[in-house]
């Protein structure tokens, strides 16, 4: 009996690793298709990389993607378990910065509101992203808290709850491109789409794997 629950045991790890290597690869390549093809383009601050729309609030936008970069390409290495067990002292360092780039002094998320506040494009699609950039202070915000306050498990899960928030501005980008090459719906209503599902849904599935963690440790 016990032979068999070890049997068990062991598939259900090797199956769990397989899954998180599977996503973190993907992850990868989505980060590397954000930042190469829609990120680092965004650096150049011209017309014609901004378009007529986005170029008068180059002010906002440019801070915003840089620091938006700088946590997405930190973010994975906050979750990679040795950096965190045989280098703690760069594990801190590094989250001080993704916290630096997600809420200290608010430019990020202040940006976000801004850009979501001054969007003529339509009011659900501007409501959007104004809940998005709170979502994302908010939840780095709680992170930092919870770890000043040495709750450790908590830190972890909103850390987890805040990247998955920060990699919505690499799923919104590719969720629109996906839309837009199927056909699927006018402009304006894939924009609407992809500023709510980019990131509700994935928080939401997030949610679900936090809690089923909890009461698998239960």
């Amino acid at each position: 009996m016990k032979t068999v629950k070890l049997k068990q045991s062991k598939n259900n790890n090797t199956i769990s690793r397989y899954t998180i290597i599977a996503l973190s690869i993907l992850t990868v390549l989505l980060i590397s298709y954000y930042v190469i093809t829609k990120a680092f383009p965004m650096l150049i601050v011209t017309e014609e990389n901004y378009g007529t729309y986005f170029f008068p609030r180059a002010i906002w936008l440019f801070p915003h993607i840089v620091l938006g970069i700088i946590a997405t390409i930190i973010g994975p290495f906050q979750f990679i378990s040795k950096i965190r067990n045989k280098y703690l002292k760069v594990h801190r360092q590094l989250g001080r910065v993704y916290i630096f780039s997600t809420i200290l002094s608010g430019i990020s998320g202040i940006s976000g509101m801004y850009l979501a506040v001054t969007s003529d494009v339509n009011l659900p699609y501007a409501v959007g992203l104004f809940v998005l950039g709170f979502a994302w202070s908010v939840s780095a915000i709680m992170a930092f808290v919870s770890i000043k306050n040495k709750k450790i498990e908590l830190h972890k899960d909103w850390m987890i709850r805040s990247y998955v928030i920060t990699l919505a501005f690499v799923s919104f980008r590719f969720l629109e491109d996906i839309l837009v090459a199927l056909k699927i719906g006018s402009p304006e209503e894939v924009l609407v789409l992809a500023s709510w599902a980019s990131w509700a849904i994935p928080l939401f599935i997030a949610e679900i794997f936090i809690q089923g963690l909890k009461i698998k440790r239960k």
